[in-house]
C-alpha cells in the first residue's frame, strides 16, 4: 500500500454555492450535471471504498485573484466568491 495522487484540471461551468463565503460548509447543489457536486462525489467515494484522503481541493481560478478553495474532506470554502 502506498501514496497516490489524481490531479485533473479543468475549464468550464463550477462554482455551485457560490453565494456561500469563507469557512461556511459547503454541501453542494446536487444536480447531476455540476462539476463541483461531480468532484465532492468522487472523493466520497474514495472514503467509503476504504481509501484514506488525505488532502482534497477544488481550487476555483488557480491562476487569479481572488482564489476560492473548497476542501472536499471538510467540506470548508476558504475566499469568497
Amino acid at each position: 500500500m502506498g501514496d497516490f495522487r489524481i490531479e485533473v484540471n479543468a475549464v468550464g461551468g463550477h462554482g455551485c454555492q457560490r453565494e456561500l463565503g469563507d469557512k461556511q460548509l459547503i454541501n453542494g447543489c446536487g444536480k447531476p450535471g455540476c462539476p463541483d457536486c461531480i468532484a465532492r462525489e468522487f472523493v466520497a467515494k474514495l472514503k467509503a471504498s476504504g481509501t484514506s484522503v488525505k488532502d482534497a481541493l477544488l481550487i476555483h481560478w488557480p491562476n487569479g485573484t481572488p482564489t476560492i478553495v473548497d476542501n472536499l474532506v471538510t467540506k470548508m470554502r476558504s475566499g469568497s466568491f
